[in-house]
């Protein structure tokens, strides 16, 4: 299809010589089709439309384009950006040239334009601001996923501007995230708005250390570094076009168009013949994002890992015996003075360590004690808590610890033995056999995302299942029926594993519909709610325990008043011997209080063994009682991971 040249058509003897030169590469890259070459493409950000066979951009921000059509029609946009380059303008930051600096080096190196035809501009603004970042590499940044919050269920990726060798340290390179502007608003509305792209999405920068203090500090979540293979010019061409970006809005979406998605459309622009963006069609997590990466021959050049602030504690208790851990953990909380003999009759080198450790919990407990305002994805906003006497405290600890000459031994974080990247897919699909009540029956499951506790725990966090829209269909053979078995819309259980100097709570929360037996044979689709708060502890690095109270509600036209609510408890310990396998064991009981008043329990256990990374076998055996039917429950699963 050929777009009319507007200025640039008519050919008059007064045609003046730019609107000859905007002709002349007009015609040549009609001759070439240009705009379908690929890095067009990601300059762009064109991508499938959902619904229909076109595509369109996913900036939605009007003044980047400079065609009226240009969200709907690449070769519109690269004429009408042809045209603006070739036009005079004044001389200053406003002028086209300057404010789409990778458009025009990208059209000069691909149509061979002779700058001495095109307008020269100095773009004050834009060297100014490169010349600030002074950045000629580039580090992929994934924090650890955080429960706690909503919009960092999954983690999060940002990236890194690494500065010139010679101007480490990497603290103070500028980092770059991309982020849904919420306002204020939270609760359900905010949870509507980011699933419908209601919110404006943004690229904005900050200084690395102010990140490393909220993830790692404020919200306790390790940090991976993975450096890419990325040259001066391909950062310096990528930072051209974050220019072009900065004051252009995209509509955020939680699912797909979100932090991680951006980022990698953002890598491609130097680097298209990555075209990993592509493979996030419906959705985009951050590990799956940094896992698309890390499997780019070459891509990572190297990955660090920065422990937070929780994990240095932790070390450092390893290396104390009890009593001086009593003794920090008290000079901390202020119950023990620095003058008290406890601390005085140490060694010096044991009341180092001591006050080294008292510091750092204080700074953990003041941390924790912080009010956050999240935007999506970005940084959280702390309002300080923390009591003046606890500023006084710390002064006083560190104050004493620099007093003392002894050197104190350095802590040394054990580094997870696999990376995010190096874990299970997020989706799963499995065929299991059953049997339940004496009835034998096939079973198909499929989970949108993302983790739970009998997955491989390689790259995740212990502790921690995170499951969304995860369908079952049952086949029975001898009646030949299939039917929904049921509909796990969330899924969520954290259950860090607590500790004599750190203390979170477990809780878990659920949505499903599910079928339940009750009398007569009668297996009725339910709406099912959960909610539980409990403790975990870890008997060993490789087991956990856990007890919850819960709350359920059941809802149903079949239930005799339409609801059930109850009231309950549960235990749950699983164990993890080597890679390979994982056990489990369970129990719960339940007393329906309103709507229903009958007694449930369910004992069972899972044996899982893992095949490779991406397949398991799961057995598990259930006793269970569902209002007046009890039965026994035996289940064969093959699982995959993709």
């Amino acid at each position: 299809m050929l777009f009319p040249l507007h200025s640039v058509a008519g050919g008059s003897a007064a045609e003046s010589a730019e609107k000859q030169g905007a002709r002349q590469y007009v015609l040549k890259a009609r001759q070439q089709q240009t705009w379908l070459r690929p890095e067009w493409r990601v300059l762009l950000h064109y991508s499938p439309a959902l619904l229909t066979r076109g595509e369109r951009s996913l900036v939605d921000d009007s003044e980047f384009f400079l065609a009226p059509n240009g969200k709907h029609s690449r070769q519109a946009e690269l004429e009408a950006t042809l045209e603006a380059f070739f036009s005079s303008e004044e001389d200053n930051d406003q002028a086209l040239a300057c404010r789409f600096p990778a458009r025009l080096a990208w059209l000069r190196r691909t149509l061979d334009i002779d700058e001495t035809r095109l307008p020269a501009y100095q773009c004050p603004a834009l060297h100014k601001w490169l010349r600030k970042l002074n950045a000629d590499g580039l580090s992929l940044i994934f924090p650890a996923a955080l429960l706690n919050s909503p919009a960092s269920m999954f983690g999060h990726t940002f990236l890194r501007l690494d500065r010139k060798a010679a101007q480490k340290p990497d603290l103070l390179a500028w980092t770059l995230n991309f982020a849904a502007h919420a306002g204020e608003g939270r609760g359900l509305g905010f949870a509507y708005k980011g699933l419908s792209g209601a919110y404006p999405g943004r690229f904005t920068l900050a200084p690395y250390y102010q990140r490393v203090k909220a993830y790692s500090e404020i919200e306790n979540r390790d940090i991976w570094e993975y450096e890419l293979n990325y040259s001066p010019q391909e950062v310096r061409f990528m930072l051209l076009h974050l220019w072009e970006l900065l004051p252009a809005y995209f509509d955020y979406y939680f699912i797909d168009e979100n932090c991680s998605y951006h980022l990698l459309a953002l890598l491609e622009v130097a680097k298209p013949q990555l075209n990993v963006s592509q493979n996030f069609y419906w959705d985009a997590t951050p590990a799956d994002t940094v896992r698309a990466l890390a499997n780019v021959p070459g891509l990572i050049k190297k990955v660090k890992y920065r422990p937070s602030l929780r994990r240095h504690i932790n070390a450092r208790v390893e290396t104390m015996s009890f009593a001086d851990q009593h003794i920090a953990k008290s000079l901390a909380l202020g119950e023990l003075p620095l003058t008290d003999e406890k601390l005085a009759v140490l060694s010096p080198s044991s009341q180092v360590e001591v006050l080294e450790l008292a510091a750092a919990y204080l700074a953990y407990v003041q941390a924790s004690s912080h009010q956050r305002e999240y935007a999506i994805d970005d940084l959280p906003v702390p309002v300080s808590r923390g009591s003046q006497r606890q500023r006084d405290r710390q002064h006083h600890l560190l104050t004493a610890r620099s007093a003392m000459t002894a050197v104190a031994t350095p802590v040394l974080v054990q580094e997870p033995a696999y990376r995010p990247d190096q874990g299970h897919g997020g989706r799963r699909m499995g065929w299991r056999y059953g049997t339940e009540a004496s009835k034998d029956y096939l079973q198909f499951d499929f989970r949108w995302a993302y983790h739970d506790l009998y997955d491989p725990d390689n790259g995740f966090i212990k502790g921690a299942q995170l499951e969304f829209l995860k369908p079952s269909l049952r086949y029975y053979p001898a009646s030949q029926n299939l039917q929904l078995e049921s509909l796990d819309f969330v899924d969520i259980i954290s259950a860090p594993a607590r500790t004599y100097f750190i203390r979170p709570f477990s809780w878990r929360a659920s949505a499903a519909l599910q079928r339940y037996q009750l009398e007569d044979d009668e297996r009725p689709l339910l709406g099912v709610f959960k909610g539980g708060l409990g403790l975990s502890y870890a008997f060993n690095k490789q087991g956990l325990a856990s007890i919850f109270a819960n709350s359920q509600l059941l809802t149903g036209a079949e239930l005799a008043h339409g609801m059930a609510f109850g009231l309950g408890v549960s235990a749950e310990m699983t164990y993890t011997m080597g890679d390979k396998w994982k056990a489990g064991f369970y129990t719960q009981l339940l007393q329906y209080v309103e709507g229903q008043s009958e007694t449930t329990y369910q004992v069972g256990g899972r044996l899982r063994f893992s095949v490779d990374q991406e397949s398991a076998v799961l057995f598990e055996l259930t006793q269970q009682r569902q209002f007046s039917s009890s039965f026994l429950q035996a289940q064969l699963s093959w699982q995959g991971y993709f």
